[in-house]
């Protein structure tokens, strides 16, 4: 871990009698300013975070002023941005709901933006399984879970009101498994007056475009989409659900109990920088160094800067035959002789060449 670090908030702390350890997501955090009820009731609320005084604290994160159910909120807030600072470059960390099986630790994750029925889906249905969490799942390499059982996140009906922080004992969740495993990667999709319930492969190439939103810190991991790729293809790809209410998910929770033995999805990790032995400096165009690269499905992507790109099959082919320097003319024989001939060849490979250059993935000489 890093050295310690203080998460700032936007006002200064206040002064109170109560720290309280948590562990989230296997990260030490003091949580400090506390008033003696205050910390009694955060830890009801944390039960299944709280960690020992022995363990020392990689991070510490204060109360704010003010009343304590808008802070309680902020403090959760901060807990968890704190914790994915600390994993970031060792976890796949996705937004999402985690259930496992009470018996084998076996996770679904349940992925979706913030705010879209996370934290209703671990309410209404981690009563029959084991509750990993309701906001953020972080996978090692070889689909090891750290669980994050934290309060649940509720939100109230009248507006403007902070949200409840509900401790997993209040809702009777399931218990966290010791050793949870990703098995599912499941995107939600919930449609409101549905009144069907779908299941439905996602291909890798949309999902990777529908996931990536949905990672924290991914451009800080080795070769990320690799390592996303390789978990999606170790999961038996990705499913999506189409549902109007979250009770109504429980009827198909079996079919993530196996992998179908499908086609697994195709994909290849391509190379992230200039090929071997191209000379320092040269003529023409050539392409960037990037974070990482890969073909899904026949599509490219690029992680660049931190932000994942899809391109173009013109996009691509450019990519690909740009390994080292290359004039404008030899490149467009080179497209020329692929895509076949075109008469708007040379102006569409000149506005293909200005996008990835501005979007820093070619370089010029």
């Amino acid at each position: 871990m890093s050295e310690t670090t203080t998460i700032p908030t936007a006002l200064a702390a206040t002064p109170g009698t109560g720290t309280v350890k948590v562990s989230a997501l296997g990260v030490i955090i003091d949580v400090e300013g506390l008033s003696a009820p205050e910390a009694a009731e955060f830890r009801t609320a944390w039960s299944r975070c709280l960690a020992g005084p022995e363990h020392p604290a990689a991070a510490t994160v204060q109360r704010m002023p003010g009343d304590f159910a808008r802070a309680n909120e902020s403090l959760t807030s901060h807990i968890t941005l704190a914790a994915i600072e600390q994993q970031a470059g060792r976890r796949m960390m996705f937004h999402a709901c985690g259930l496992a099986d009470p018996l084998t630790g076996a996770t679904i994750a349940f992925i979706a933006p913030s705010g879209t029925g996370k934290t209703t889906l671990a309410r209404t249905l981690g009563t029959a399984r084991g509750y990993v969490s309701d906001e953020t799942i972080a996978v090692a390499a070889d689909l090891s879970i750290t669980p994050y059982p934290k309060p649940l996140s509720v939100k109230q009906p009248e507006p403007g009101v902070p949200k409840r922080q509900e401790g997993p004992e209040q809702h009777q969740l399931g218990d966290t498994p010791a050793a949870p495993t990703l098995q599912s990667i499941v995107l939600l999709s919930r449609v409101p007056g549905n009144d069907r319930i779908s299941v439905e492969d996602v291909a890798l190439a949309d999902a990777l475009l529908e996931l990536t939103p949905q990672l924290s810190a991914l451009a800080r991991l080795e070769r990320g989409l690799v390592q996303l790729c390789a978990m999606i293809e170790a999961c038996g790809g990705v499913k999506r659900i189409r549902y109007a209410e979250a009770r109504d998910i429980a009827g198909v929770l079996p079919q993530f109990s196996t992998h179908d033995g499908g086609t697994p999805p195709e994909w290849a990790a391509l190379e992230c920088a200039p090929s071997p032995g191209s000379a320092v400096t040269g003529t023409g165009i050539r392409r960037a160094s990037v974070q990482d690269a890969v073909e899904a499905d026949g599509t490219v992507f690029l992680l660049a800067e931190s932000q994942v790109m899809e391109l173009s099959p013109l996009g691509a082919l450019i990519w690909e035959l740009s390994g080292d320097w290359i004039s404008k003319d030899a490149l467009l024989e080179g497209v020329v002789a692929v895509l076949g001939a075109h008469p708007s060849a040379g102006s569409l490979l000149e506005a293909a060449l200005e996008e990835l250059l501005a979007r820093g993935v070619l370089e010029l000489a």
